[in-house]
Formats: structure tokens, sequence, C-alpha cells
């Protein structure tokens, strides 16, 4: 430090603060900066939840034509706690149960709607962008096998932001050979996703604990998956007929 002074020939205290001060003023302009990227992604959901509910339901009712089922999306008592916190959720209302700054990750047995909801929530949210011109980046929806299947053909970093629900998390092959190495893609990108805090969202039929085993994704992830998401259990059987 006295070298320092010496070759700057200023006084000691002079030199101490404005070098402070200089450092505390990038590091702050560092932090505002990420706190503006962190806020554009979200935005309170600009609907009453009796408006959101009509939303969701014909989202929904999109998705089943598409499967080629003939009944409609309902709402009852099995559901309808999932869905209001949601609600909560998307409208950054203090009525969430969780930490709105993290994704969702629904969780319950096979059949019980849990990819029905999540997957009407994308779409949904990416309609009310569309027509209400938002500029906020649009929530893609993949099953984790399809994205493994992206994995092999372009870089872990060409996911590493936008905005994702993962679908059947967890259900995918852990490793896969890639030129001859053995590899865990799906473990690499949350790794990534942790790191630069992107917006992801899943659906699974596993816990926190299950998906955090080494029969998963391991202890280390399974850890950052607990600071990711916010995990919810759709309770119920399979509507499935």
């Amino acid at each position: 430090m006295k070298d320092f002074q010496r070759e700057n020939l200023l006084p000691p205290g002079v030199i101490l603060t404005n070098k402070l001060d200089l450092c505390m003023e990038t590091i702050k302009a560092r932090f505002a900066g990420e706190k503006k990227i962190n806020e554009s992604l979200r935005f309170p959901f600009p609907f009453e939840y009796e408006e959101y509910k009509l939303l969701l339901a014909q989202s929904a009712n999109v998705i089943l034509e598409q499967r080629r089922e003939k009944q409609s999306f309902v709402f009852d008592e099995k559901n309808e706690s999932v869905i209001r916190q949601l609600f909560f959720y998307l409208t950054l209302d203090d009525h969430f149960f969780g930490d709105p700054q993290k994704g969702i990750m629904l969780v319950g047995k096979y059949g019980c709607g849990k990819t029905l909801i999540m997957q009407a929530m994308a779409e949904m949210y990416n309609s009310v962008i569309h027509s209400l011109h938002l500029q906020r980046p649009l929530l893609k929806f993949l099953k984790s096998s399809e994205l493994l299947d992206l994995l092999k053909e372009k870089s872990i970093k060409s996911f590493s932001q936008q905005p994702l629900v993962i679908d059947e998390f967890g259900r995918e092959p852990k490793q896969i050979m890639d030129f001859g190495n053995l590899r865990s893609p799906m473990i690499e990108l949350l790794c990534k996703r942790y790191d630069t805090g992107a917006w992801t969202h899943g659906v699974s039929n596993f816990t926190l604990e299950t998906l955090g085993s080494e029969n998963l994704y391991g202890q280390m992830t399974g850890d950052r998956l607990k600071s990711m998401f916010n995990f919810i259990e759709l309770k119920g059987e399979s509507r499935r007929k």
C-alpha cells in the first residue's frame, strides 16, 4: 500500500478514499445492471384471478384439443389450490408461499394433471406477451428427453439463459457417450442455469430428495435445485380415462 501511495504522489487518505469509492461505484453499477436484467424477466401478470382462470382454462383446452382428448379442463378441489398459488406467483403477490424469484417445480403422481397445468401456464403466459406486445422473453416448453437431444446437437451455452419449462424432469437418460467420453448434459445444463440465474420451471414425478439422489442428479446438483425451484405438489390420482 505504501509503495502504491508513493507512486501516485497523493496523501494516504485521499488515495484510500478515492480508490475505495471508485471500486464501490464500479461494483454498484454491476449490481444495478444485474438487477435490471433480472427485473426485466418478470412482470406482474395484469389480470384478476377470475380472468386468469379463464385464460388458463382456454389455454389448457387448446392443449387438450391438440391431444385429441374430448374433455375440457376443470377446476376442482385437487388442483385449485395449486392454480391459485401459480396466480400469486405470476402476479408477484405476497400471498405466494415461496420465493417469487425462483422457478416452479410442480411434482405429483403420473396423470394427475401437472403437465397440463404447467404447459397451459406457458401457453397463456406467451399469449399474453404476444397479445399485449410486451418486451419479455417467451417460455419454452420442452420434455427433458427432447431437451437432451437438443443438447447433443447444440452447446450447453445455447440453453443457458432462455426461460424454460422442462417436462418429465429426471426421466431422461443421465449420461450419454460423446465421442467416446461419458457426459451428463442435463446436469451440466442445470449447473450452468444455476450460475446464470436463468428462469427455469419443471414438472416431475420425483421429489427434491429423489432428484438429488445419486441415482438421478446427485447431491451437488440437488442442492442447486433447492435454490432454483419452489417445489409444489399437485395431489390426486391419475385423471386419464
